[in-house]
């Protein structure tokens, strides 16, 4: 059994010593909430989890698309419990909102499954009407277009939660050279489970197609 959290700032601080400690860090975390529901408590710790772990990037990828239709609710909670000096910027269709850049921050993005298949046919439609010749289109023009959509650096590290591994279609072109790892769920977790997938993954060997 785990021990009690002491509090927010005593975790933080818990979080920033160990992971301090570690050889390597994901420069963009993802986490697939697979068939659970979003809990926005949980998902709140883990973004601020991230910046007391000076970790940039972190998206979630929710395939039933509750979370992306709540967004508001995670970003007012996330902003109500963060520290006064870290800093959010939010990305979502309509571009990132930016709310300063002095002090730490992070990088979010709620990822719903029009971001996969849906964007890609999207993609191929905006090339079309384009009047783009077929000799132009190829997989570095599709891929420039799709990554200027993502915004995001491809995720080092995915997180799925629940005992099945799947993806849900989550955009495929992303996680090429992605770490998967397992936690149970994401509710109720404590920030020792944290600390230990970081630790994990940085132990994690990724020869990269090698």
């Amino acid at each position: 059994m785990l021990p009690p959290s002491n509090g927010k700032m005593s975790d933080f601080s818990e979080i920033v010593k160990q992971t301090q400690a570690l050889p390597k860090l994901p420069k963009h975390i993802t986490i697939l909430l697979g068939n659970e529901e979003p809990s926005y408590r949980d998902l709140t710790n883990i973004v601020l989890w991230s910046i007391a772990a000076g970790i940039p990037f972190i998206s979630f990828y929710d395939h039933k698309g509750l979370l992306r239709k709540s967004e508001t609710l995670l970003k007012a909670q996330v902003e109500d419990e963060k520290n006064v000096g870290d800093h959010i910027i939010w990305h979502n269709s309509k571009g990132a909102y930016k709310n300063g850049y002095i002090g730490r921050r992070i990088h979010v993005k709620i990822l719903s499954p029009v971001d996969g298949k849906a964007q890609f046919a999207e993609v191929c439609k905006t090339l079309a009407q384009q009047d783009i010749t077929i000799e132009k289109i190829n997989i570095q023009s599709l891929d420039s277009y799709l990554r200027d959509h993502y915004e995001f650096p491809d995720p080092d590290l995915g997180i799925y939660c629940g005992k099945t591994f799947s993806l849900y279609n989550y955009p495929p072109w992303q996680i090429s050279v992605t770490e998967f790892l397992n936690i149970k769920s994401h509710h109720n977790i404590h920030h020792l489970h944290f600390i230990n997938i970081l630790s994990r993954y940085s132990k994690c060997e990724q020869r990269l197609g090698k």
